[in-house]
């Protein structure tokens, strides 16, 4: 609810459509199936009119739709996300001091690693607020697709927010022409930072300093320095960040 919520008032400026999507899966012996199936689809439909209703009433210039589907969450979402037909992919997640291994099982982290489209992850409780920038850690990678940018781009147009690049390097100021062109027209800033060894916590507290409000990572095949763009970094800065993480696909 506290994702939904975010994502609505996030988008509310332009025209929005939400589906809503909750999957289920009986996890029982064969013979029961049926019934257990039954049970949890029409548990899953009473929770799920209640919900549009409830978010109908305080947003009505919402058009709210909503699926209800048998499967593995994971499967069930990136198939979802990988047919094209959506801008992004809003989940929340609960995040927990000493589960950071346990992150790497969950539905947000599965679907991260999946999924072409792009993720947007809430952390539990972290409420909207208006905010006029949004940081995003760029590697060495010279992307050969400037749609990988796409989401980052209308994120930042339709929040009316700056783009703060931020390059976490071992090395002096490198040429980040290649990397920055797709969003070159939108004057982003560029910060380094010096980071040899906790890249996630170099990160972290950049973002306290900064009181930045969102996080955009790329993910990519080839780690952005073997640090922070390979599949197991970018879960645990999922897991770990304590604002909105956009993530986008290389």
């Amino acid at each position: 609810m506290n994702a939904l919520d975010y994502a609505i008032r996030l988008f509310k400026d332009d025209p929005l459509e939400v589906v809503v999507l909750t999957t289920y899966e009986a996890s029982t012996n064969a013979f029961y199936v049926k019934s257990i199936d039954r049970v949890l689809e029409e548990g899953a439909q009473d929770d799920m009119d209640r919900m549009i209703k409830k978010m109908t009433k305080e947003y009505p210039g919402v058009n709210f739709t909503s699926k209800i589907v048998k499967g593995n969450a994971v499967s069930v979402i990136t198939s979802m996300g990988n047919s094209g037909e959506y801008d992004y992919i809003v989940m929340g997640t609960k995040g927990a001091s000493g589960l950071k291994k346990v992150f790497i099982g969950s539905v947000a982290g599965g679907v991260i690693a999946r999924t072409t489209a792009a993720v947007l992850v809430v952390p539990t409780g972290f409420t909207f607020q208006s905010f006029d920038k949004i940081v995003y850690a760029v590697g060495s990678t010279n992307y050969t697709d400037d749609t990988v940018l796409s989401p980052l781009r209308k994120m930042a147009e339709i929040c009316k927010a700056k783009i703060d690049v931020l390059h976490v390097t071992d090395e002096e100021a490198p040429d980040l022409s290649r990397q920055l062109a797709p969003i070159e027209d939108l004057s982003p800033s560029v910060t380094y930072l010096t980071s040899e060894d906790n890249v996630s916590e170099g990160l972290k507290d950049y973002m306290s300093k900064q009181n930045a409000a969102m996080l955009c990572l790329v993910r990519t095949k080839k780690g952005f320095l073997g640090k922070i763009f390979n599949e197991s970094v970018t879960l645990r800065q999922t897991f770990d960040s304590a604002v909105p993480l956009l993530v986008l696909h290389n």
